[in-house]
C-alpha cells in the first residue's frame, strides 16, 4: 500500500494505492488520522482509484476516522473507487454513512453538512408533534408467519375481480382496506416522542421502540450533539428494555437524562445491563448518562415543557406526566388501574386530564377483563379512557398498551368499540378517538 498527497487550499487529497487488508489496514487508519488532525484542513478527500481491494479492517478503520473527522469538524469523503472495491463498500452499507463520489473532481465541488447544519427534517418548535414508536403492553409482539398469512389472503378475497396491475392502483387499494388487514399496530413496546426545539428530544418510556426512536433522532441530529429526556412512568421491564439497544447512548457527546419519581430509578438501569443480563455495562456506554429524580405535586420547565407528575393504581407505582406547552396540553398516563371505590384517584386523574389535547391512555384490557380476572393487574380499558376523558373534557385520546395476545382484528374491535361508546355518550364536542400504532404520527 502506498500513500500521496496534494493539497487544494483547506482541502487535502490522499491517493492510496494497492489493497487495504488486515495487514495493512492499521498502517492506512494511523495514516489518515494524521491528515485529519492536520491544520488548516476542513475537508479530506479519499482518491480509491489506485485501490483493488478492501477488506473489513479498511472498513472498520474508516468509520474509526470518520468519527473522528466528525468530531474535529472535517469532511471525510471517498471517490473514484474501482468497480469491486464499490460493491464492498456498498454491501457493507458503507455508503449510507460515508459520502461516496465518482470522481475527485465531483468530491472536490461537494459540500459536506456538519454540525452547524440544521437537521434534515426538523420539526416545526411551535407545534407539538406526537410520534409513537411502540404501543404494545407487557412484551414486544411481533407478527407471525400466519396472521400475515390471513392478512394477505383477506386482501386477495377482498381484491377479487378488481384490475391490480399497477403498483399505484394495489397501493390505492390497499388503502382503502380496513386497517387491520392493510396495516398492523406493530409489535414494539412502550415508546412515545413528543416534539422539541433546538437539539432536544423528548421520550416517554423505554420500550423496545426505543431502538427506532434513537436511529430516527440520530438522522435528525445529522452528526450534532443532542439533548435526550427521557421520562419513565415506572421501571417495569416493558418499559426499559429498549435502553440496552438505544444507539445515541453509545456516542460520545450525546447527552441523555432519564427522569422519573422511583428511588430506584438509576439502579434497575444498572441492573437491567449488568452480568449475566447484558454484555455491555451501563458504565461503558460513551453517552454522558444523567439520572433525575422528580417530586411530586412539584412543577419542571424541561425541555420547552411544563411538567407534572400524578402516581397512579400499579404495582410497584407507576406516574403519569402532563406535559404543557405553546397552549398545548399531552398527558401520558400508562399502567395504571381505576377502581370504583379509589374515587379520590379517579378524581385525581380527571383532573390530570383536564382539557388536554391528547391523552395517551392504558387500555389493555376490556372492562369486563379488568373487573374480573384481571383485577388488580394494574391495567385499564377502551371504556374507561373514554369516560375520564369525556369527564375531563379531553380533545384526543389515543389507546395505547395493547395486550401482546391480540391480533390486529382484535385490537380494531376494540377501537371501534370506544368509537361507538364515544357516540352513544356524547354530551358535548366529540371525543376523537386514535387507536395507536408503531408509526402513528398526531400533530397537535
Amino acid at each position: 500500500m502506498k500513500l500521496s498527497e496534494t493539497k487544494h487550499r483547506a482541502t487535502l487529497v490522499l491517493a492510496v494505492k494497492g489493497r487495504i487488508d488486515t495487514e495493512t489496514a492499521k498502517e492506512f487508519g494511523d495514516e489518515l488520522l494524521a491528515r485529519i488532525k492536520t491544520q488548516g484542513i476542513d475537508k479530506v478527500v479519499l482518491d480509491f482509484s489506485g485501490v483493488d481491494f478492501i477488506s473489513s479492517a479498511c472498513l472498520r478503520e474508516l468509520m474509526i476516522n470518520f468519527k473522528h473527522a466528525r468530531e474535529a469538524k472535517v469532511a471525510l469523503l471517498v471517490a473514484a473507487m474501482q468497480p469491486m472495491v464499490l460493491e464492498i463498500f456498498q454491501l457493507s452499507r458503507f455508503d449510507t454513512i460515508m459520502p461516496c463520489l465518482a470522481t475527485i473532481e465531483q468530491a472536490l465541488k461537494t459540500q459536506v453538512a456538519l454540525q452547524s447544519t440544521p437537521a434534515k427534517g426538523a420539526r416545526d418548535t411551535n407545534s407539538v408533534v406526537v410520534h409513537f414508536w411502540g404501543t404494545r403492553g407487557s412484551l414486544p409482539a411481533p407478527l407471525t408467519l400466519q396472521q400475515l398469512r390471513n392478512k394477505l389472503a383477506s386482501a386477495l378475497v377482498a381484491g377479487a375481480g378488481m384490475n391490480l396491475d399497477t403498483i399505484e392502483r394495489a397501493n390505492s387499494f390497499v388503502e382503502s382496506l380496513p386497517f387491520h388487514i392493510g396495516g398492523t399496530y406493530g409489535g414494539n413496546s412502550s415508546c412515545v416522542e413528543l416534539s422539541a426545539h433546538d437539539n432536544n428530544v423528548v421520550l416517554l418510556d423505554l420500550g423496545s421502540g426505543a431502538r427506532l426512536a434513537g436511529q430516527d433522532a440520530l438522522r435528525r441530529l445529522a452528526g450534532r450533539s443532542g439533548e435526550f429526556h427521557i421520562f419513565m412512568s415506572h421501571l417495569h421491564w416493558d418499559h426499559i428494555m429498549g435502553f440496552p439497544f438505544f444507539t445515541p447512548a453509545y456516542i460520545p457527546g450525546q447527552r441523555i437524562r432519564i427522569y422519573g419519581c422511583h428511588d430506584q430509578l438509576e439502579n434497575a438501569f444498572r441492573r437491567q445491563q449488568a452480568e449475566p443480563s447484558f454484555p455491555v455495562d451501563l458504565s461503558k456506554m460513551a453517552s454522558h448518562i444523567e439520572f433525575v429524580h422528580l417530586e411530586l405535586g412539584r412543577s419542571y420547565h424541561i425541555a420547552g415543557y411544563q411538567v407534572s407528575t400524578k402516581l397512579q393504581q400499579h404495582h410497584g407505582d407507576s406516574y403519569g406526566y402532563r406535559f404543557e406547552k405553546n397552549g398545548k396540553c399531552v398527558v401520558y398516563s400508562t399502567d395504571a388501574e381505576y377502581k370504583p371505590e379509589n374515587m379520590i384517584n379517579i378524581q385525581e386523574c380527571v383532573e390530570l386530564f383536564q382539557d388536554a389535547d391528547l391523552v395517551i391512555f392504558d387500555a389493555m384490557y376490556s372492562l369486563a377483563d379488568s373487573v374480573s380476572v384481571k383485577e388488580d393487574w394494574g391495567h385499564s380499558s377502551n371504556i374507561m379512557g373514554v369516560e375520564l376523558c369525556q369527564q375531563a373534557h379531553a380533545k384526543r385520546l389515543a389507546l395505547v398498551h395493547h395486550e401482546p395476545a391480540n391480533d390486529d382484528a382484535a385490537i380494531g374491535r376494540s377501537y371501534h368499540d370506544a368509537l361507538r361508546l364515544e357516540e352513544l355518550t356524547r354530551q358535548g364536542e366529540r371525543l376523537e378517538i386514535y387507536s395507536a400504532y408503531d408509526g402513528l404520527e398526531i400533530q397537535l
